[in-house]
């Protein structure tokens, strides 16, 4: 879990916005892998997780498998309703990474890490933050080609059930839409979520749309124990 956070916090204190930076709780973190051995990384994973778990990490760490889209079969971990601070505080952050490297990185190949912040004023629903997951979720990296115009087209016209989040420095995607999925027969379309009527589609475009399903065994919460 803990790969290249130095570099995600120090954009994160001076790329949020001031406004962003005194909500508390929106921080949220994403990495990603191929994997070479799926049995080997998850046993070694839990055992990660252990780690965390003697430990007391405060934080609430999710896991999940991508099951379509442009990463079909990549596996995703990462942290939801945290501070730049939480992140920057969680224990033993040298030791944290050594014991990831030592058990779970040899079956694993990295295809990058990102930082969100929680867009309140659009999101119609939070479930990450309030620790728990849809057993599916579409997850859309989204570029606009005007983000004031966009902005106010969502907040005129909200998604339901939709939680949206904010890039924190740059990259590719500028936001990044979780929703509830109801299969993964389907592709994700980012068109037909918004609607082709919705006014914000015309500024959007996806960079990457994906169907995720929640990986439980791979999940801890803050005091929890391990799903058998």
């Amino acid at each position: 879990m803990s790969r290249s956070r130095s570099r995600f916090l120090a954009l994160a204190l001076f790329a949020l916005p001031l406004p962003a930076m005194a909500q508390t709780g929106g921080t949220a973190h994403l990495y990603a892998y191929t994997l070479s051995d799926r049995p080997s990384f998850e046993k070694g994973y839990r055992k990660h997780l252990e780690w965390h778990a003697a430990r007391g990490d405060k934080l609430a760490w999710f896991a999940w498998y991508v099951m379509a889209g442009d990463r079909a079969g990549a596996f995703v971990d990462g942290t939801f309703g945290t501070t730049p601070q939480g992140l920057a505080n969680r224990p033993d952050p040298e030791g944290d990474g050594a014991d990831f490297r030592a058990n779970a990185a040899p079956f694993a190949k990295a295809l990058g890490d990102e930082g969100w912040e929680l867009w309140r004023q659009a999101s119609t629903a939070t479930p990450l933050e309030e620790r728990q997951s849809a057993p599916l979720i579409q997850v859309h990296a989204i570029a606009v080609s005007d983000p004031a115009r966009f902005e106010a087209a969502l907040v005129a016209r909200p998604i339901p059930n939709a939680s949206w989040y904010r890039a924190i420095g740059d990259g590719p995607a500028a936001y990044l839409l979780v929703t509830p999925a109801t299969s993964v027969d389907v592709r994700p379309d980012l068109a037909g979520l918004l609607q082709r009527g919705h006014p914000a589609l015309a500024l959007a475009h996806a960079v990457r749309s994906e169907t995720w399903r929640y990986a439980p065994r791979l999940a801890l919460m803050p005091g929890g124990t391990l799903a058998p």
